[in-house]
C-alpha cells in the first residue's frame, strides 16, 4: 500500500490556528486542532481510500470534500499528493 503526501498551505494552517471555541480553553482547543490534523492526514494519506464527495455548487464546486469532526475540508489529489485547499469551521457559511 502506498501513501499520499498531505500538504497544508499557510493560509489553511493560519485559519486552523485561529479557531476558537468559547466552551474550551485555548490549550484544549489547540489539542483538538492537533488531533483533527492527525486524523485528517491519516484519512487522506491512505491510498486505499479513493472515493470522496464532490461539491456540487458554490465557490468550491467540483472540488473533493470530506467532513472530519465537523470541519469541512476541500482538497485536490494529484498522483500521490493531497493539497488542502480550504477548511470551513462548523456552522461557518
Amino acid at each position: 500500500m502506498t501513501y499520499r503526501r498531505v500538504t497544508w498551505p499557510n493560509p489553511v494552517r493560519k485559519k486552523l490556528l485561529s479557531f476558537r471555541s468559547p466552551r474550551f480553553t485555548p490549550e484544549e482547543t489547540l489539542d483538538f486542532i492537533s488531533r483533527f490534523i492527525l486524523h485528517a492526514e491519516d484519512l487522506l494519506s491512505n491510498d486505499a481510500i479513493s472515493k470522496f464527495y464532490t461539491e456540487e455548487s458554490g465557490p468550491f464546486k467540483a472540488m473533493s470534500r470530506v467532513i472530519i469532526r465537523g470541519f469541512t475540508m476541500y482538497f485536490e489529489m494529484v498522483e500521490h499528493e493531497v493539497k488542502i485547499l480550504a477548511v470551513k469551521f462548523p456552522r461557518e457559511n
